[in-house]
């Protein structure tokens, strides 16, 4: 956490978005994992059924992070869960503009390699981003 993360916060508040970091963090490093090296570990043939098991199997850390993303909004205050709020909006545009641009550029004839990646990636950067600079704007 960073000076403007904590100031004027309760230590209630800093607690709370301690464990929310370990909670994302624990999500992020099981979502890589699985997504990385579970393929490896557990080679299929595919389209079988554990295929698809194995595929579907990184969505569990993913499950985790989405709900430790609704208990922190739950623990905050209500200027931290409009910045939640804000910066979540504004990244699901970013993604749904993003993959508009797919399709557009798909109906052009242009091949763009592994759309899906680009949609979800966006996404979560603008996101990412949007919630440092609307957490940096509403502290000031």
């Amino acid at each position: 956490m960073n000076e403007h993360t904590t100031r004027g916060s309760t230590p209630q508040e800093r607690r709370a978005s301690r464990r929310y970091m370990w909670e994302i963090a624990a999500g992020a490093v099981g979502f890589l994992v699985t997504f990385l090296f579970l393929p490896e570990l557990f080679p299929t043939e595919p389209g079988s059924p554990a295929a698809v098991v194995v595929a579907l199997v990184p969505l569990v850390p993913v499950v985790w992070i989405a709900i430790a993303l609704v208990r922190h909004v739950r623990r905050v205050d209500e200027l931290q869960r409009g910045v939640i709020v804000l910066s979540l909006a504004i990244g699901f545009g970013a993604a749904m503009l993003i993959s508009l641009a797919v399709v557009f550029l798909s109906t052009a004839g242009v091949v763009v390699p592994q759309p899906e990646w680009w949609v979800f990636i966006g996404g979560m950067a603008v996101w990412g981003v949007t919630i440092g600079v609307v957490s940096f704007r509403a502290t000031r």
